[in-house]
């Protein structure tokens, strides 16, 4: 017996040491995988730090990269991983309209997306994530880590995104056609400062007022109209507080009044019950043939007929009182409506002091030939415009002032175009396991002729082109496309633009929601809408709550 239990231990042994030795083989085998696998990976290569601030951001669907270019050409690039097959990242033209630095979805399943940079409301975004080495994503655009939290940072709301599919890098463009900056205090002397970012500059400017801290001309212009600005604001403000006590009034009137309706309603049916109680008793008077009978009937009579009286009383009662309650509410609506015109004109006289310190955003479309104009995220105004050979393609062209020139007596502007290309050159459906181009390959430079051309069809009615002058900042943008705008350009949006022929699954795939009116207090997590904005935030399951707002006036 002790032989045969030292042999079934030796067996025992040998199949424990054979299954460990699978199983190591087993594990360096995935270990193996994995080390391919990282190898394989995109890792992230920054070739520069830019040298100022981001004037816009390109996103190459095909080399799955994203470029990030400030106004002197250099870059910082990274990997990334767009949405896959049905869930791809809509080509485009897009903005920065929200910044989380630790968000999670609130699609699927509550995924972490750290360093967030909000492109629609629908939820496609920048982020941190995983990059495979090709389009894997729901629809965002999946950045490194590293990249993503050095990035975080060095963006403002109104970022410009461009989405494409083939890479392209700015390059500098003039036209005749591109707004020029009303003129500065030829008293102080525009010097260009060198770019020093200071921690705290996001926290201090307004996130669309433009940076014009390098020319003192431009500085003391912006600090000139700030002073209006906030002038009207006050008058705005008090004009807004005058109203309240007419208000009021009006809503006590309204409520008086509405009150005598009620009673009024009441007194008709009461009154109409009665007529036809005194119907009756006329019929039944004059149906009595007896003296018994018709004693009888006009005692019935008398009595209706006072209870009638009674009712008709309260009745007249009820129907002068509507009719002085109305002329009181008219009077309290008349004098609430004076002082509400009032408020309104202030208002929109602050309004337009409020614009003239943000940049302009201007969107020209071939396929509705006109223009629209939106500041601070807001849409301002619409205009018809003319664009020559209206049924041929025109491109899409992104084009920012990126700062000026000629001692800030003009704007130097750059343009990023996006290649259209056919229903059929845009099939993604081979497109999965492509691997990521080299970082070290510097985009091609975009057509800035081609550009150009674009520009020479287009023609914009001087009194339309006068009225934009007023809001040329550094930070303006210009962009003429063949498609209308997207239903994504909704509230609290800069425009968004989506070019027809390539693939949307992205914005298919996601429910819209509402913008949220943002807050000031946080840089990374809100959306401004001046200084008196409500103070609405979003939780992490974008959850929306309420923190009060002193300054909250209208």
């Amino acid at each position: 017996m002790s032989s045969v239990s030292a042999l079934v231990r030796v067996r025992n042994s040998a199949i424990s040491t054979f299954v460990l030795a699978a199983a190591l083989g087993i594990a360096d085998g995935a270990d193996a995988r994995n080390r391919v696998r990282d190898a394989e990976e995109p890792q992230q290569v920054t070739q520069q730090q830019l040298s100022g601030r981001p004037v816009v951001a390109v996103v190459s669907i095909k080399n799955q990269r994203i470029s990030v270019y400030d106004a002197n050409g250099d870059a910082m690039r990274a990997p990334i991983s767009s949405g896959q097959t049905s869930y791809e990242t809509p080509v485009g033209v897009f903005s920065i309209l929200q910044k989380n630095e630790e968000h999670y979805s609130n699609i699927y399943d509550d995924a972490s997306m750290p360093f967030m940079q909000r492109l629609t409301w629908s939820g496609i975004a920048l982020h941190a994530g995983a990059l495979p080495g090709y389009p894997a994503s729901h629809g965002c655009v999946r950045m490194p880590y590293e990249f993503a939290q050095s990035l975080f940072p060095l963006t403002r709301l109104g970022l410009r995104v461009v989405v494409s599919y083939d890479d392209a890098a700015p390059a500098d463009i003039s036209h005749p056609l591109l707004p020029k900056p009303v003129p500065a205090d030829e008293k102080a002397v525009a010097v260009p400062a060198t770019y020093e970012r200071d921690a705290n500059d996001q926290e201090d400017l307004n996130v669309f007022e433009p940076d014009v801290s390098k020319w003192p001309a431009r500085a003391a212009q912006m600090q000139a109209l700030k002073v209006v600005a906030s002038e009207k604001s006050l008058l705005a403000q008090t004009a807004t507080s005058l109203t309240e006590e007419p208000k009021n009034v009006m809503d006590e009137k309204k409520a008086v009044h509405a009150k005598a309706l009620k009673q009024l309603k009441r007194a008709e049916t009461s009154k109409k019950a009665s007529d036809a109680k005194v119907a009756r008793a006329d019929k039944t008077l004059l149906d009595a043939k007896s003296d018994k009978a018709k004693a009888r009937a006009q005692d019935q009579k008398a009595k209706v007929d006072a209870a009638a009286k009674v009712v008709n009383d309260k009745f007249d009662a009820a129907k002068a009182a509507v009719e002085a309650t109305e002329k009181d509410l008219a009077a309290a609506t008349a004098e609430w409506t004076k002082v509400d015109d009032v408020k309104k004109a202030a208002v929109a006289v602050m309004q337009a002091a409020k614009w003239k310190i943000y940049p302009v955003s201007i969107f020209i479309s071939r396929k509705t030939q006109r223009l629209y104009v939106r500041q601070a995220n807001e849409p301002v105004f619409d205009a018809p415009i003319t664009i020559a050979n209206p049924d041929e393609p025109i491109g899409t062209h992104v084009i920012t002032a990126v700062d000026y020139t000629e001692q800030a007596k003009d704007l130097r502007w750059q343009v990023v175009s996006i290649a259209r290309r056919s229903a059929e050159e845009a099939d993604t459906s081979s497109f999965k396991k492509r691997r990521v181009a080299n970082l070290n390959f510097s985009a091609p430079a975009t057509d800035a002729d081609q550009a150009s051309a674009a520009l020479d069809r287009i023609t914009i009615p001087p009194e339309v082109a006068s009225r934009i002058s007023g809001y040329v900042w550094p930070g303006s943008s210009v962009i003429v496309s063949d498609e209308p705008l997207s239903v994504e350009t909704g509230k609290a949006t800069d425009f968004v633009v989506v070019i027809s022929t390539e693939p949307q699954g992205a914005l298919k795939k996601r429910p819209r929601k509402t913008a949220p009116a943002y807050v000031r207090d946080d840089p990374y997590d809100y959306y401004d809408d001046g200084r008196y904005g409500r103070y609405d935030r979003y939780d992490r399951y974008d959850r929306r709550y309420r923190k009060p707002n002193f300054f909250n006036w209208w």
